[in-house]
């Protein structure tokens, strides 16, 4: 019995979270359109507030750095990728222990970015530099990526080297 009300339990909250964030996106139109107007905004910007509140405050307390941005990740169930500053932002609310990881406190995000850069069987890095579960995207489509990237990688490197050439023979 208790299996199937946790599953109930689990549909609502989703459906809560469709609720709340649809809430949200009508708040956000009417800001804009008092923006437009010249005038003040009549609600704040509740998107951190809704995400805070499907985090606990000991969530990811204990976890490896992978296990809680992951977990951060699959929270949504939208697949949807995030900014390494929203993931610090969550796995501070939520607990993790940053001081275990040796890191200076001003170093937290740019060594999070490059941690889950680097952690490349978990994570993928989109692009538009957010960072999403590498299990949602095409793998193909993926090594596409890699292999332009790497492509290009060589061609600036390539006319580096014609460039330095260039300067030792003038």
């Amino acid at each position: 019995m208790s299996d199937k009300l946790d599953a109930a339990i689990e549909v609502l909250q989703e459906d809560l979270e469709k609720q709340l964030a649809a809430v949200v996106d009508t708040k956000r139109m009417i800001n804009g359109l008092l923006r437009r107007m010249g005038r003040e905004p009549l609600y704040a910007d509740e998107a951190e507030s809704i995400q805070s509140a499907a985090i606990r405050a000991d969530q990811f307390y204990g976890k490896p750095l992978a296990t809680a941005a992951r977990e951060f990740l699959e929270l949504k169930k939208q697949h949807e990728a995030r900014t390494a500053d929203e993931i610090l932002t969550a796995l501070k609310r939520g607990g993790f222990d940053f001081a275990s990881t040796g890191w200076k406190e001003k170093d937290y995000l740019r060594m999070l970015s490059i941690s889950l850069a680097k952690n490349t069987s978990m994570f993928h890095r989109l692009p538009n530099g957010t960072f999403g579960l590498l299990s949602w995207y095409d793998q193909a489509m993926i090594r596409k990526a890699e292999k332009a990237g790497a492509e290009a990688k060589k061609g600036t490197q390539a006319a580096e080297e014609a460039a330095a050439e260039e300067t030792e023979i003038t």
